[in-house]
């Protein structure tokens, strides 16, 4: 008979877009090859980052096969969701994970600058039951940890800051809020990609290199930044 799951565990799910029409605002700077290139690097840091910290059951959805191999070369289990956005994907991974963990972490495929100490802080917070949000600068939430999985139902989206907040408050689950500088910005515009673009890991750095030349000639601010 198998051993009953230990649901004292900490699941991490990151939920990222179709590789191939994913970013779609960086359309007028790089064209769909260059970003599906970007957004493969960008989760392949992200999950790294992850795996220094993080030992337990990490979930990558998607409805695109491209992250798969990323997934597996950090062993995580792969869950193919049908492209309805990324709060029913979120949805689905937490269905997936009911009955099998106590807590979840969820994160972005978007933060090729993640931490793996913001990571463990994060992680930490979770120890208790409630809620945990880190907001990004734009109202967005780069980071929403649950405990239970079931605490509060996840509003990702414009504003979700304050809806997770606010689901929060309606459910009476505490409230923690951390702020954490490698989940200030999730990159979705140029202006982000800049704001980072020292900071980010080997893969995306891999990815920067190449944009520099790319960008140079047609982008002054691209063409002072650094290479990472």
């Amino acid at each position: 008979m198998s051993a009953a799951p230990d649901t004292n565990e900490t699941a991490i799910i990151v939920a990222v877009q179709d590789a191939g029409r994913a970013k779609s605002r960086l359309g007028a700077h790089l064209d769909a090859a260059v970003r599906r290139s970007l957004v493969l690097a960008m989760l392949d840091d992200v999950l790294a980052a992850i795996r220094l910290v993080h030992t337990g059951p990490l979930i990558v959805v998607s409805a695109d096969p491209a992250y798969d191999p990323s997934a597996h070369r950090h062993s995580a289990e792969v869950l193919h969701d049908i492209g309805e956005g990324y709060n029913t994907a979120v949805i689905l991974a937490l269905t997936s994970l009911a009955g099998r963990v106590d807590a979840a972490l969820v994160l972005p495929g978007d933060l090729p600058q993640l931490q793996s100490s913001d990571i463990a802080a994060l992680l930490e917070a979770l120890v208790t039951p409630g809620v945990t949000i880190v907001a990004s600068e734009d109202g967005g939430t780069t980071a929403l940890g649950l405990r239970p999985i079931d605490v509060i139902t996840t509003a990702f989206g414009l504003h979700s800051a304050l809806r997770h907040r606010e689901a929060a408050a309606a459910a009476a689950a505490p409230l923690t809020e951390l702020l954490l500088d490698s989940l200030r910005v999730d990159v979705d515009t140029l202006d982000d990609l800049r704001a980072v673009w020292e900071e980010v890991g080997p893969a995306t750095a891999s990815v920067l290199q190449l944009l520099d030349r790319e960008l140079g000639d047609c982008d002054p601010a691209v063409s002072a930044a650094p290479d990472a």
